[in-house]
């Protein structure tokens, strides 16, 4: 009777440690801003050219 409880309890306790479906971050999908990509690099500069900054 004791191991049934104990196994009870411990499956129970489990149950509620996790979500079921891929994770997502929270909020709206329009206000969710990470992930996102990095700018691109500049465009190499063409033979002959000089670098302007």
């Amino acid at each position: 009777m004791m191991r049934l409880t104990t196994v009870m309890l411990a499956v129970l306790m489990l149950a509620g440690c996790g979500r079921v479906g891929p994770p997502r971050p929270p909020g709206p999908p329009e206000a969710v801003t990470f992930p996102r990509a990095y700018p691109a690099p500049p465009p190499m500069p063409v033979e002959g050219e000089t670098i302007r900054r």
